[in-house]
């Protein structure tokens, strides 16, 4: 009987003196901002979740500030998809996984708000997060992507003030219907909201819409 070596792929690569991050570029780039795999996620929620799924919100954690994140590092920055049913009224969360299809995720809307410190914003996105079983981001919605709202928002004093003084703050965005927080002026847009967090505190702000050049409302006042 033959016996077989395996060698795993990254350790092969090494031995042979190839950089295994070279091999990143013939697979694709694994740096994906939030808008990357809305068609991919849906493809894959109609499949395995519902024949109506649809675009509830997306959940960017730890995003760079460029607005990004990278499919290699998931426990450190990822972007988590929920997909809401109209014919189920229920929710799934779904994470792009790199050189493959997009998973469930285990993260929740409870995950989600455990990184809010400020607890009127806190409060707010809970509202906001329990309307999504009922509600969706439509196809004709225009918003923009991460990038430029990032973007946006690091022009912005406040936010640079709060990330001088908390020198190791990370950010995290949600984009939601604008009717789910709004409830005034019932909309057919998307609207994004930012959370930049230190250990003990954060600045929520709320675009709306969410383009970069729209209104921006504090939320964690």
């Amino acid at each position: 009987m033959k016996k077989y070596i395996i060698i795993p792929v990254f350790i092969f690569l090494e031995l042979i003196g190839c950089n295994p991050e070279d091999l990143i570029s013939e697979f694709g780039d694994s740096i994906i901002t939030a808008k990357s795999k809305v068609g991919e996620v849906l493809n894959i929620a109609k499949n395995n979740f519902t024949g109506d799924a649809k675009l509830a919100a997306i959940y960017g954690l730890n995003v760079s500030t460029k607005g990004e994140v990278d499919l290699l590092k998931p426990t450190e920055n990822s972007f988590i998809y929920v997909v809401q049913s109209d014919s189920d009224l229920t929710n799934e969360f779904y994470i792009p996984v790199y050189n493959s299809n997009p998973v469930r995720s285990p993260i929740n809307f409870n995950d989600m708000l455990s990184l809010i410190k400020n607890q009127q914003a806190k409060d707010i996105l809970g509202l906001a997060f329990n309307k999504l079983s009922e509600i969706n981001i439509g196809t004709s919605v225009s918003y923009d992507d991460s990038p430029q709202i990032i973007n946006s928002m690091l022009a912005r004093s406040d936010v640079a003030a709060f990330r001088s003084a908390n020198i190791n703050s990370k950010i995290d965005m949600f984009l939601i219907p604008s009717k789910s927080i709004d409830t005034l002026n019932v909309r057919n847009d998307a609207d994004w909201i930012v959370n930049f967090y230190g250990e003990s505190s954060s600045l929520v702000l709320w675009l709306h819409p969410g383009t970069a050049n729209g209104t921006v409302t504090i939320l964690s006042n």
